[in-house]
């Protein structure tokens, strides 16, 4: 058995030259990141019939963000640890635990209850969007903003054990971070790209918060292309409610509520997210958090935002093309999404010797980014598993399509989607920051073939991975995840 892993701080890791990250894909590599190949190289060395398998692979991931960890991260804020403490008192509250107990059986009343395997996942749905429901009542304190992490896997660290705040089938290469704001009220966002900028940044101004019954309703954005950084990487950004009117570096917040920044990660194991703060520019910062309130508010947001996506994106979206099928893209933004980004949704159930084929091109995307979903709005786990996989981490074949395998046993090929096991789920890709008047006419496409048949279908060139290559990959992948978020 692995032995207990104690980590230490990234900010007294020396740092790795980026030219030494870039690596063959087959290849073990390094980040500065964490320890875990010393871990396994170690094991290997005292026994060579000892392998990391995922238990522990789960107990490396827990060791690297035990709860004494302080994290150099720019999401590991003093704010985004108060906030937290705030969630989860809220979280364990009889208020929240009744009102969640009601959406867990709306779950299990709807039709898609009585495919196999998803008592865990309806649970786990509920967990995670009332954890974040409790994130958002703690965080709307607009006299005293703070972008707060969210949207995210479970994590420990800084003295806290946090449950996942998954919802809205997320991106599992976006860093979410929303703040809350009075249109009334003047601020000042200033922000640090420390290292390699992330493949794609900006900040939305919405209405009120995503799933409030909004999917998110962008009534202003500023994206990474719109912002002057100077030569350290320091930007700042100024919003008011006046109009932008062409300028650069602000934002008009005349109609909005709510703050949504997304860091996109495309190569984990060298982008990470923008250091982002918020402050008041036209009176003094003063803590509006008000408790009693906020369980109120966590309740309701809770269960609004359950029923919201479950009708309108589930039902309404994912499920109305034909099952294993992929449509045409179409833009995000008149469905409330990234008013930058194309994408295309689908839903599919497999049998256990069946796999879903999806080809697709690029297009001259900045990102392009495909990933399996739960019936329940929630993304497969990915720290470890490739549930998603976007144009950094997939391999093209020769004609320049990316072609992904989803299957719920493993086809032993690169670009395998992985649902841990479930046949049953939704699939979301998504193209930002596409060339102007790209022919997006048979851009994608899917089939549904025999596991046994898959090399008849794929292109020669396909690259395949054996037991011991995807463990490779798995512990690659934890490893690049944590260097994204400690």
């Amino acid at each position: 058995m692995l032995e207990k892993i104690k980590l230490i701080p990234l900010s007294t890791v020396n740092a790795v030259p980026g030219d030494q990250l870039i690596t063959r894909r087959s290849a073990l590599h390094w980040s500065a990141a964490t320890l875990i190949f010393a871990a396994i190289n170690s094991i290997s060395k005292a026994s060579a019939s000892v392998k990391p398998n995922d238990t522990d692979l789960k107990r490396i991931a827990r060791d690297m963000t035990e709860k004494s960890m302080q994290p150099s991260s720019a999401l590991a804020t003093k704010q985004q640890r108060l906030t937290e403490r705030r969630a989860l008192d809220i979280f364990s509250s009889a208020t929240v635990k009744s009102a969640m107990a009601k959406t867990l059986a709306s779950f299990i009343a709807d039709p898609n209850a009585k495919l196999a395997d998803q008592k865990q996942l309806m649970q786990q749905s509920v967990n995670e969007h009332y954890f974040h429901s409790s994130l958002m009542a703690a965080s709307e304190t607009p006299r005293s903003p703070a972008f707060i992490w969210c949207i995210a896997l479970p994590h420990q660290w800084m003295g806290l054990d946090v449950p996942g705040s998954r919802f809205g089938h997320d991106n599992t290469d976006n860093a979410y971070r929303i703040a809350a704001i009075e249109p009334t009220l003047q601020y000042k966002i200033t922000g640090h790209f420390a290292g390699p900028r992330p493949c794609d940044f900006s900040i939305c101004v919405l209405p009120r918060q995503v799933g409030d019954d909004i999917a998110a309703d962008v009534k202003a954005i500023i994206a990474i292309d719109e912002i002057d950084v100077d030569a350290e990487g320091y930007f700042s950004i100024t919003v008011d409610a006046s109009a932008t009117a062409g300028r650069r570096n602000h934002l008009c917040i005349a109609d909005g509520k709510v703050l949504f920044a997304r860091d996109t990660l495309a190569n984990w194991e060298v982008e990470r997210a923008s250091e982002l703060n918020i402050q008041r520019t036209d009176g003094p910062t003063v803590d509006d958090f008000d408790a009693t309130q906020a369980v109120t508010r966590a309740a309701a947001l809770g269960a609004t935002i359950a029923n919201f996506f479950l009708k309108n994106v589930q039902h309404g979206m994912f499920e109305r093309a034909p099952i294993n099928t992929i449509p045409v893209p179409v833009p995000s933004g008149p469905r409330g999404g990234l008013t930058t980004q194309l994408g295309t949704v689908g839903f599919y159930t497999l049998n256990n010797d069946e796999a879903l084929v999806i080809s697709a091109d690029r297009l001259g995307a900045r990102y392009l980014g495909i990933q399996i979903i739960d019936m329940w709005m929630v993304s497969y786990e990915y720290s470890q598993h490739t549930s998603s996989l976007n144009h950094e981490q997939a391999v093209a074949n020769a004609d320049g399509r990316y072609r992904w395998v989803v299957s719920a046993q493993d086809p032993g090929v690169l670009n395998w989607l992985d649902s841990g096991g479930n046949a049953h789920g939704n699939v979301l890709m998504r193209w930002q920051k596409l060339p102007a008047g790209i022919d997006i006419n048979n851009c994608v496409s899917a089939q549904i073939v025999k596991l046994s048949a898959l090399r008849e279908v794929l292109p020669p060139d396909t690259q395949y991975l054996d037991a011991q290559a995807r463990e490779e990959q798995r512990a690659r992948r934890l490893q690049s995840y944590q260097w994204r978020v400690v």
